[in-house]
């Protein structure tokens, strides 16, 4: 009987879903997660003066990907990938549904009379009733964000 490693899944997936991946470094393994570091350059990474330049800027992400008895080490470099769909989850989770939750709340309060200074705080109230629901709600969204690494080349 053949096991289908998350590898081999990866593979058959990326024939059949628009998959994104970024490059790391294994930082850390345990028995549940494998930390990758992702190095973030600025747009400007590129200019021979970066050097001389105060505006070049390095930000390390660390992901936490599913430990399944992957072969990696800490030092390997690896390749975290993730389906495209999911980015665009996070990205209306993080930024699009905040600002209709906001906007929704405002006008709404606007409508029914309230002073503006009472309908702008309590908009504003909202988006952190919004972000505290996400954040009690966060394992659940765990499981719905995937992520994968394979070894880089």
């Amino acid at each position: 009987m053949h096991t289908v490693s998350v590898l081999e899944l990866m593979v058959t997936m990326d024939r059949n879903v628009s998959c994104t991946s970024r490059s790391g470094v294994v930082s850390e393994i345990t028995a549940e997660n494998i930390a990758v570091d992702i190095i973030s350059m600025s747009a400007c990474s590129g200019c021979s003066a970066k050097g001389m330049c105060s505006a070049f800027e390095r930000k390390g992400k660390i992901i936490f990907v599913p430990n399944t008895g992957q072969k990696v080490q800490c030092g390997d470099k690896v390749n975290v990938m993730t389906e495209v769909s999911m980015g665009l989850k996070a990205a209306v989770l993080a930024y699009l549904m905040p600002a209709a939750v906001v906007t929704a709340v405002l006008l709404l309060l606007l409508e029914t009379g309230t002073g503006e200074l009472y309908a702008g705080l309590i908009s504003l109230a909202s988006l952190a009733t919004y972000y505290f629901v996400i954040y009690l709600i966060r394992e659940k969204l765990k499981k719905q964000f995937s992520f994968y690494i394979e070894k880089a080349d």
